[in-house]
């Protein structure tokens, strides 16, 4: 476990900073000679056999800044390529608490930072900074297995924690030092337990456990850590390769209303007299588990999964596989705020769409997908049955496609995800599967993968003359009789568009 097999560049790299080691202590010989190391993820990674290309070198006494400088000069001098140093600033909001510099060296993205120790108050999870040891770095990081360093002047691993090695060969997630101090200090240490355990499938251990169940931990994430930290973790999860490891574990430790933080109860809008709490947050985890089901590889019988069964034009309309998995998974997680509204300024929208704005602060576009797929479930299931039953008619579902927009194909595994909770085993797996891979191909068959994108083969101009009339509010619904007529007559011309506006519009407008 503690042989860590460089890469060619990697191998360069080393010998290259070795070398600046060197000509710094030429030039200012009366400093203590500077000792490198690679830490964190790199580490970790490398261990477990892992690709990595997250170079972060650690420096005991001088600051990642003027190294990075002492680096590009070196590269320069010796006919490499010299690429700009981006001084990352201290921004602890987005854990940078501290000071970083970046730059290309033979074609990898080196960061530089010096070791440090970390001192915290009680309100607060910025902490004071001070030049540290490399005991101290690696006491202060959030878990054991993220301490690790590289010292490449004697190309060994060391584990200053004490715990780091066996806790990686063990699979055991914990925190340096006393968890409930850790986590108190920077509760985000909270999430990034859950999300590197939920990613190597490795178990928390009872201590760490026994520290985030506790209120404070809960008021602490609540009180100081921003929403838009807890969305990237939240993102990184969801992207992982476990994420239904990552909703259990929210659900076991009692975070999902912590994580998934909604507007203040008083404006919220019930269809009940009260609503007391949330519905069955369980539905989380279920949904997610049907959602992987899905979107794997094959099913149990061999078949391929719904999602490998689509033609790759709607992998390509969905955004692709990876777009299409992160929306299922944040829809998935979301789904227990899928039927309560709240009151949005002067709007009434769903509970979920301002979850994913304000609570874990993620784009417009995924407050849209979220929403947009709970909604578009329901009715997606109806006009699959009726494909089914060949009663479907090429106008309903082009019009559906239409509604549904672009991620349409999303939109088809999620239903299929739903209907899935109230049936179980592999016979009702493969008869669900079945049927939404009949919905597509039809979908394909008529060639509505992309209806959402079809324009009017006679535009609004032209029809407001044709009628007689001028352009306004009325026009609309004869565009989108116009639509109707397109789907319903796939081969119909302009012409015959035209003479459809003239003799049967113009005449019920009359």
């Amino acid at each position: 476990m503690k042989t860590v097999s460089l890469t060619p560049t990697e191998q360069e790299i080393c010998e290259l900073l070795l070398n600046v080691v060197e000509t710094i202590h030429a030039k200012q010989p009366e400093q203590p000679k500077l000792v490198l190391r690679i830490a964190g993820g790199w580490v970790r990674d490398k261990l477990l056999g892992l690709e990595s290309h997250d170079i972060d070198i650690a420096i005991d006494n001088m600051s990642g800044f003027d190294l990075a400088q002492h680096v590009n000069q070196y590269l320069s001098e010796h006919g490499y390529p010299v690429s700009t140093i981006a001084k990352i600033n201290q921004n602890p909001e987005r854990s940078k608490h501290l000071e970083t510099a970046t730059t290309s060296v033979l074609g990898l993205l080196v960061d530089f930072v010096n070791l440090r120790s970390e001192t915290y108050n009680s309100d607060s999870r910025i902490p004071q900074i001070e030049f540290g040891t490399p005991a101290d770095d690696a006491l202060r990081r959030d878990i054991t297995i993220n301490a690790l360093f590289y010292n490449i002047h004697s190309r060994q691993v060391e584990d200053f924690t004490g715990r780091g090695l066996a806790d990686l060969r063990d699979g055991i997630v914990r925190t340096p030092l006393e968890p409930f101090k850790t986590f108190t200090d920077d509760p985000l240490r909270v999430l990034r337990v859950l999300r590197f355990a939920s990613r190597f499938n490795y178990a928390i251990d009872e201590e760490t456990a026994e520290a985030i169940m506790r209120p404070e931990i809960k008021c602490d994430l609540d009180a100081k850590i921003s929403r838009e930290r807890v969305g990237v973790e939240l993102e990184k999860m969801a992207a992982g390769p476990h994420p239904l490891l990552s909703i259990q574990l929210i659900l076991r430790f009692g975070l999902y209303a912590s994580i998934f933080r909604t507007p203040p109860r008083d404006e919220w809008v019930s269809v009940e007299d009260e609503i007391e709490e949330l519905k069955d947050v369980a539905l989380a985890e279920a949904l997610t588990c049907n959602v992987l089901e899905l979107v794997s590889g094959s099913n149990d019988d061999g078949s391929a999964s719904l999602l490998r069964s689509m033609p790759q034009q709607c992998l390509d309309i969905g955004g692709g596989e990876t777009v299409m998995r992160r929306s299922l998974m944040l829809a998935a997680f979301l789904y227990p705020y899928h039927d309560l509204l709240v009151r949005d300024k002067k709007k009434t929208v769903p509970v979920a769409y301002v979850v994913v704005r304000d609570g874990i602060k993620l784009s417009h576009l995924d407050s849209e997908s979220t929403v947009g797929l709970h909604q578009y479930a329901t009715p997606l299931a109806s006009t699959a049955n009726d494909c089914v039953a060949g009663t479907l008619s090429r106008k309903t579902l082009g019009l559906q496609i239409r509604s549904i927009g672009s991620r349409w194909p999303q939109s088809v595994l999620f239903a299929a995800a739903l209907e899935l909770l109230d049936t179980q085993g592999a016979t009702a797996l493969a008869a669900v599967t079945d049927k939404y891979k009949a919905y597509v191909n039809r979908v394909v068959a008529e060639d509505l993968a992309e209806a959402y994108a079809m324009k009017h083969i006679v535009d609004g101009k032209t029809a407001a003359k044709i009628l007689g009339i001028k352009p306004g509010p009325a026009l609309k619904g004869v565009l989108d009789r116009v639509m109707d007529w397109q789907l319903d007559h796939p081969q119909g011309t302009r012409d015959e568009c035209e003479a459809f506006i003239k003799d049967t519009i113009g005449a019920d407008m009359r």
